[in-house]
């Protein structure tokens, strides 16, 4: 939504009650996205469990070899390592998911789909709704559904592999590091 600079300008009725039913249009609407602005998730945790895959929990170096392979293995697929704690407990920060290009008629409610967000970036999140604008996603720990739907313009792929990372990558470079690296006392 965009906000517009407030004026002091006196406004006929027929105006007020035009804006006021537009304004009533537009949050009726959002009520029928599949989503609305109260806490409760509106994502079914057994369509999730059904169609979205658990990780696979691998040594934090193994995780993206083990997705290169699978990608060069399967045709019209990539992977990309994921940010964040919107996806908690599916998915933790640092998981690297694979996807799979697929056309907007073939997802289903409880897939993980990977799509460019409001800000350009992509976004891995589960498909809680078809609309007649595409899809409603939402974060798996996420009070509220994304503002962005996933349409067939933006829609990246669903994620069909994902491997968990034992630790943080970060910390697994620090520790080898140092286990690589003699350090001198200097009195």
């Amino acid at each position: 939504m965009q906000a517009t600079p407030h004026t002091h300008r006196t406004e006929g009725r027929a105006t007020i009650l035009r804006r006021s039913l537009l304004g009533l249009v537009a949050l009726t609407s959002l009520g029928w996205s599949g989503c609305s602005t109260q806490t409760s998730a509106r994502y079914s945790p057994a369509a999730v469990a059904a169609m979205s895959p658990q990780a696979e929990r691998v040594q934090p170096f193994e995780a993206t070899e083990l997705a290169r392979k699978y990608v060069a293995e399967h045709a019209d697929t990539g992977y990309l390592v994921g940010s964040g704690d919107s996806m908690l407990p599916l998915y933790r920060d640092h998981t690297v998911v694979v996807t799979r290009q697929v056309a907007l008629a073939d997802l289903k409610a409880g897939m993980t789909a990977v799509y460019v967000g409001e800000s350009g970036r992509p976004v891995a999140h589960v498909l809680v709704a078809r609309t007649s604008d595409g899809w409603i996603a939402q974060g798996v720990g996420n009070a509220f559904c994304d503002a962005t739907p996933v349409t067939q313009e933006n829609l990246i792929g669903v994620v069909v592999k994902a491997y968990e990372p034992s630790s943080s990558p970060m910390v697994a470079l620090i520790g080898e590091a140092s286990a690589r690296t003699m350090v001198a006392s200097l009195p």
